[in-house]
């Protein structure tokens, strides 16, 4: 009897010890670096979000990432050090069929820079591939910014199983301001990084949005729907939303686009990124407020009411100055993890 009272005991504690540690095999707490005051996670082993971005001054165009397991409270990880040197350029990231993450960035040194692809299974290790500089080659009439070549983000299209490489660009010949209300969208279609369609204007609005320069358009797909969120370059005295981010949406990868509804965020808000909230409610919009270096996250049950977007005024980014141009995907609890476990050490 006494025997099998200290076995029972001995579980007992075993059970209670294991409480306090996550999925990962750490004891996650709520509330960032700070640890919150040490409250268990409650989206523990749920997976969660990882936020791959630049950051400020010198730190432009290098990457930077951070975790949150609720989209709210942000980690940054490897103590706000580059997780991976090489990279240059604003991080977009996208997954395809196979669980392939892919990255589009440019050379570094002398100008023109070319594009590089680059892919990882697990967020941790990446591979490159060189692109030529002809594949961004644009129709007459426009021109592009060979330092960053328009801020290009790359999505995987999983019906047409094919990639859309996205960037902006301007009218040729144009400075200053009507430089930037110049620029529109383009992109261009690859299924194997060896052969690309020629670089194509994405989007033809109308009305009162024929002439809409558009910077920083991403795509989502959803329930068959494709949506493009942009941000209205326009100064804000020429256009009731300018500067401000707005979403267009399609039945078909590369249009017809309808004309982007009203203005999300106030102006002055740029390289937005969409995702779901971790029970599926919401939609999580973030965006930069370029005016401070600083992103904010806006949430609606619905993406295409304008009325229905608020601000999170709890969300809480990582620290420091390294938080500009980015994106945010949502990562399985094994991906997030290893993530951690290599980083956050």
């Amino acid at each position: 009897m006494i025997r099998k009272n200290q076995i029972l005991a001995s579980v007992a504690i075993l059970l209670l010890f294991g409480l306090g540690f996550s999925a990962c095999g750490k004891n996650e707490k709520q509330g960032g670096s700070s640890g919150g005051g040490g409250k268990v996670d409650p989206y523990e082993g749920q997976g969660g979000y990882l936020f791959a971005h630049t950051g400020t001054g010198s730190n432009y165009y290098k990457l930077f990432y951070a975790l949150s397991r609720d989209g709210i409270t942000w980690t940054a990880l490897k103590r706000g050090e580059s997780p991976m040197t090489t990279y240059r350029g604003f991080p977009y990231i996208t997954r395809d069929d196979d669980g392939i993450f892919w990255l589009i960035g440019t050379s570094s040194g002398s100008t023109p820079h070319f594009p590089i692809v680059w892919w990882s299974e697990d967020l941790i290790t990446w591979k490159h591939k060189d692109l030529p500089t002809s594949i961004l080659d644009l129709p007459e009439g426009y021109e592009n910014d060979t330092n960053s070549y328009g801020a290009m983000k790359i999505f995987y299209d999983s019906p047409s199983e094919q990639f859309i490489i996205t960037w902006h660009a301007e009218e040729s010949g144009l400075s200053g301001n009507a430089r930037w209300e110049s620029m529109r969208t383009f992109y261009i279609l690859t299924k194997d990084f060896v052969t690309f369609t020629p670089a194509a204007r994405l989007f033809s609005f109308t009305g009162a949005d024929e002439n809409m320069a558009q910077i920083d358009a991403s795509i989502h797909y959803s329930d068959g729907k494709y949506y493009a969120v942009i941000k209205d370059e326009r100064w804000p005295e020429h256009a009731s939303t300018g500067k401000t981010v707005r979403i267009a949406q399609s039945s078909s990868l590369i249009g017809p686009w309808t004309n982007p509804g009203g203005s999300v965020t106030p102006s002055w808000r740029e390289a937005p990124t969409l995702v779901k909230s971790p029970d599926g409610a919401y939609w999580y919009m973030y965006v930069e407020d370029y005016t401070v270096h600083k992103y904010e996250l806006y949430r609606s049950s619905s993406i295409t009411n304008e009325s229905l977007w608020e601000k999170v005024e709890s969300m809480t980014p990582p620290p420091g100055d390294n938080c500009r141009h980015g994106c945010i995907i949502r990562v399985d609890d094994a991906t997030y993890c290893k993530l951690r476990d290599t980083y956050d050490k």
